[in-house]
């Protein structure tokens, strides 16, 4: 007897999306709980925090998901192309899900659409926060595209139905966030060449071909090495760290502290003129999430205190907050006279070995 492929049998047509749920009333009622001092930061703190500054990364990213987007959507003959893989990277800090994010919301062709049976999207996301096993990440990508699952299936099973069944919701793009994290899981070359191949099939099916968008550090391009096919179909958007010798990109510092700033009603020209832009980029590790994370802090810090402009004791109290420097003002780079010699990042004891 021979042995032949198993055969991949029709699934379901989609089950209704529910309707969101109405908002709650939790926050609300947390909020009421707190002072009104408390309050007063919190509503502040939001505003901070709806503010994203754009720079020349987002202009060359748009570009590079135009050219993504361009490929997907071009059809060879009656239908669309085998599916694409774009690679975005960047080290720990450096804002990936936030411009991931942001991107997303800008894009057009991207926004979901009123359907008879509810609300879609031609993307969906999901974020690996922990290891991640192949099975448990096509679970995660059915279940955002409203397939809950009620039965356990294996995981050529379900990879094998996963296009078809994000055809019937009009998903053609996966983006997956965090994705080094599958690549911890899979330390062995077969298990992510498990991956890679589960990928391809999707990528490669002829009825409803899927593309991804995959974030994460620098080592989620080691998937492109496993098979030339992801080299071939790859694109690539490295996000680099703050270079502070170029002036457009000190310049974004500062615009950084000025728009958070702005938004909190707290004045920062005085501090803009000194060497506090550098000092928050050390502090940030030179990545632009965290920079905007020192910021934020300080803010908080200052909001706090009544304050009507920032000063350097906003920015040292804050890094006192984020690290172990409490009692040790050589360590905070908001008070060092030598800050340059710090290592960059947060001051953080190592933990001495037993």
């Amino acid at each position: 007897m021979t042995s032949s492929s198993p055969r991949r049998t029709k699934s379901a047509p989609p089950p209704a999306l529910p309707e969101p749920p109405k908002a709650d009333d939790f926050e609300s009622r947390m909020l009421a709980k707190l002072s009104s001092n408390s309050r007063r930061t919190v509503e502040i703190l939001r505003r901070v925090k709806g503010v994203y500054v754009a720079c020349g990364r987002d202009a060359a990213l748009r570009n590079k998901l135009d050219l993504f987007l361009e490929h997907i959507l071009s059809y060879n003959g009656t239908r669309r192309d085998d599916g694409r893989i774009f690679f975005i990277t960047g080290e720990s800090g450096a804002g990936k899900s936030t411009i991931v994010r942001q991107l997303i919301a800008e894009t057009p062709v991207l926004q979901p659409e009123r359907r008879l049976y509810g609300l879609v999207s031609p993307i969906v996301s999901v974020s690996l926060t922990g290891p991640c096993t192949l099975n448990t990440l096509g679970e995660k990508i059915l279940e955002k595209a409203g397939y809950p699952i009620v039965q356990k299936i294996g995981p050529s099973q379900l990879w094998m139905s996963l296009p078809e069944r994000l055809g019937h919701r009009e998903i053609m793009l996966v983006h997956i966030d965090e994705t080094q994290n599958m690549l911890k899981k899979t330390r062995q070359n077969k298990d992510r060449k498990d991956l890679a191949n589960a990928l391809k099939g999707a990528m490669n099916d002829q009825d409803w071909p899927i593309s991804f968008i995959m974030s994460g550090l620098p080592l989620t391009t080691d998937l492109a090495r496993l098979d030339e096919q992801f080299e071939r179909r790859g694109f690539f958007q490295e996000l680099p760290d703050i270079d502070m010798e170029n002036e457009s990109e000190r310049k974004l510092v500062l615009k950084i502290i000025k728009d958070m700033t702005s938004a909190a009603d707290i004045k920062c020209d005085d501090v803009l003129k000194t060497d506090i832009p550098d000092r928050v980029a050390h502090a940030a590790n030179y990545r632009y999430g965290r920079t905007t994370q020192v910021v934020l802090a300080t803010i908080h810090d200052a909001v706090r205190h009544n304050a009507s402009s920032l000063h350097r004791n906003h920015f040292a109290s804050a890094y006192l907050a984020h690290s172990n420097a409490q009692g040790h003002d050589e360590m905070n780079p908001f008070l060092a006279d030598d800050w340059r010699t710090l290592p960059p990042g947060s001051f953080i004891f190592e933990s001495e070995e037993e």
